[in-house]
């Protein structure tokens, strides 16, 4: 902006300009224009049509939000289905969360969802380590009154007095002898160990 003469600047202040007429006057194209307006702060009405404030747009008009009110122009076409000024205000509408609540997401545990959701690259140890994991946290969940009965706190290594959910067939050995994920998950497998003692454990894999 900084080859931009006084005069320039001063037609890119005039908000009544439209973004279109500007590139033809100053050789810039519409989007530099806007990035241009952005950084002086200039202000150009909503839903302005080639410079025509939006009072003057006969194709739209200013709707509510129907969480807080505020109003904002909304294009013709978009008048019957417009219900929020922002991302942030449809989050927070209990109507769309609950539609959302009632989507069908069977389709998510079908093997072939999953399939296409897995990066082929992704070594299959890995693969199978992050099933066995996913089963347990379920199991542990499902029986955690039986597999920690003391409550010990479950922790990252190297917090004091931490335990961690441990497999007592390891799951290397799992997955180099094609036991299957679910056999590792069963709470017959799992216990609690202090976090030092599993870290021991996995040293010697």
């Amino acid at each position: 902006m900084k080859h931009l003469s006084k005069e320039q600047l001063e037609l890119l202040s005039d908000p009544s300009m439209s973004a279109v007429k500007l590139s033809e006057i100053l050789g810039a194209h519409p989007v530099t224009i806007s990035r241009w307006r952005k950084k002086l702060g200039v202000q150009v009405p909503l839903g302005s049509k080639k410079g025509v404030p939006k009072e003057a747009n006969k194709n739209g008009k200013m709707i509510p939000c129907k969480v807080c009110g505020t109003e904002t122009y909304v294009p013709k076409y978009r008048h019957e289905t417009h219900k929020y000024c922002s991302s942030e205000c449809m989050w927070n509408d209990p109507d769309y969360r609950k539609k959302l609540s009632q989507v069908d997401k069977s389709y998510m545990q079908t093997e072939s969802y999953r399939k296409s959701k897995s990066n082929p690259e992704t070594p299959e140890f890995v693969k199978y380590r992050n099933r066995v994991h996913r089963l347990s946290q379920k199991t542990y969940e499902k029986y955690v009154d039986e597999i920690n009965p003391n409550g010990y706190d479950r922790t990252l290594a190297g917090v004091d007095g931490g335990y961690q959910l441990d497999h007592i067939i390891e799951v290397r050995f799992g997955f180099d002898n094609n036991i299957p994920p679910e056999v590792l998950a069963e709470k017959e497998n799992l216990r609690m160990l202090p976090w030092k003692s599993n870290l021991a454990r996995n040293k010697k894999r």
